[in-house]
């Protein structure tokens, strides 16, 4: 818990994005993926295998956009940084970890950025209607990933809007932060590979299967199918004694309309 505590004070994060415990993210993820070493290795080789894929096919020495970096868990950065002549990384926070990395490689470049374009007006309290563009018109990267965090984003809107108006307007506000990123992956005009949870599975230990969720809301990922796997993010015990929590991960290869 100390080294938690220590390692979110020392992340760099937005303040309206501090105020909801963005900062604290980073650090909670690296110790659940150090207690759960053996049931997140599968989700972590398929990820960086297929991150591999495409910088082979679209690596030309230019530019890779990671969006959703996080603390890099998912991204084989060593092999990368050969391929790419600038790895901007962008997230909502950077923990040290990854700031280090930053110091270390000079192509790197860490972005703080809000994905969804809605922490400050739910700081704020005011309506929230999901805008990001934040990449847009800027010169096209080689490569965009979409790192595992698509599902992540609407989260925090949605609960603010359960609260206030309801789960039935909650649940389309979600809806719109999902559309929204995949409409400025769209509109970046580049290769684009997205490693997205399309499903939430909470399992008891007799293997029943009391809850299932849809991250996207009803939205539907676009592009090409490669690969599909279950991840089981939090084995019995993790959260609860006696179920577990685990995803189905989907990655998805959008092309713009020149490469399709």
């Amino acid at each position: 818990m100390l080294w938690e505590w220590i390692t979110s004070a020392l992340t760099a994060c937005p303040p309206a994005a501090r105020r909801l415990g963005h900062h604290r993210e980073p650090a909670a993820i690296r110790a659940r993926a150090r207690r759960q070493r053996a049931a997140w290795a599968p989700h972590l080789a398929n990820s960086r295998r297929l991150v591999m894929d495409m910088a082979e096919r679209f690596g030309r020495g230019g530019t890779l956009l990671v969006l959703g970096s996080g603390p890099l868990l998912d991204l084989p950065l060593r092999a990368l940084l050969p391929r790419f002549g600038r790895i901007v990384l962008a997230d909502i926070a950077h923990d040290p970890g990854v700031r280090w990395q930053a110091w270390r490689h000079p192509k790197l470049a860490l972005d703080l950025v809000d994905l969804t374009g809605l922490t400050a007006d739910i700081v704020a309290g005011r309506p929230l209607i999901p805008h990001c563009d934040a990449y847009v018109g800027h010169a096209a990267p080689d490569l965009v990933l979409s790192l595992n965090v698509l599902s992540q984003l609407p989260l925090t809107a949605r609960d603010r809007a359960a609260t206030q108006a309801g789960s039935e307007v909650a649940d389309a506000l979600a809806a719109s932060v999902v559309r929204a990123h995949l409409d400025h992956l769209a509109r970046l005009a580049a290769p684009c590979l997205m490693l997205v949870d399309v499903e939430r599975r909470w399992i008891r230990s007799d293997g029943g299967l009391p809850k299932r969720e849809d991250p996207l809301f009803g939205q539907t990922l676009p592009g090409q199918r490669l690969a599909t796997w279950p991840w089981t993010v939090a084995p019995p015990g993790e959260i609860r004694r006696d179920i577990a929590f685990e995803t189905t991960v989907a990655a998805h290869l959008m092309l713009p309309p020149e490469q399709g």
